[in-house]
């Protein structure tokens, strides 16, 4: 990203934390209703991994398309180009409420890989709270030239992730996060 633009979007550093938390809570509460809760055989694959009391509040809601938020518009209108693209994402996390695109069928290993990777994100939203998660995200995604695979949280995600997927034997993924980000119990 260019010199300028990235000045931009520090300055416009506070407007934007303030649009995010706002954003997530608007499509929290617009997904919440038409979300499930867990399936005995995704809580299945996931135990040993994410502590019970996650795994029994998480929601999963599969949607065609993941929306950006709506002040994206005024940030393109001034020639701001937008930080992060959610449009293009196969999966986003609310809190506790794990949006998956319709492509993903649940039980595919696909599926169960993205829904793994979101819970982590749930687990970071847990420890950090929606205020250090987004702050943490924003300054990530910032210090690493504005690119997706440089944010902490998704290279924790990632990393987790493909642990799970070579299946290994399982570790408790609230431990490792609070170690790598430094959190006590």
């Amino acid at each position: 990203m260019e010199k300028a633009w990235a000045a931009e979007l520090d300055r416009l550093r506070p407007y934007l934390l303030e649009k995010f938390h706002e954003w997530i809570h608007e499509q929290r509460n617009f997904h919440l209703p038409k979300a499930r809760l867990l399936s005995s055989e995704e809580k299945s694959r996931l135990a040993g991994y994410f502590e019970n009391r996650l795994l029994d509040v998480v929601r999963v809601v599969s949607v065609d398309r993941i929306q950006n938020p709506k002040f994206y518009g005024a940030l393109k209108k001034s020639g701001v180009p937008i930080p992060l693209d959610f449009s293009t994402a196969v999966g986003l996390t609310l809190i506790d409420c794990i949006l998956i695109r319709k492509e993903l069928q649940p039980g595919t290993t696909a599926f169960i890989s993205t829904l793994f990777h979101e819970m982590v994100h749930v687990v970071q939203f847990d420890i950090l709270g929606i205020k250090g998660h987004i702050e943490l995200y924003a300054d990530s995604l910032r210090e690493g030239d504005y690119q997706y695979h440089s944010v902490i949280l998704e290279r924790q995600a990632y990393g987790l992730t493909n642990r799970f997927d070579r299946g290994e034997p399982p570790f408790l993924v609230s431990a490792v996060i609070r170690q790598e980000l430094g959190r006590g119990q």
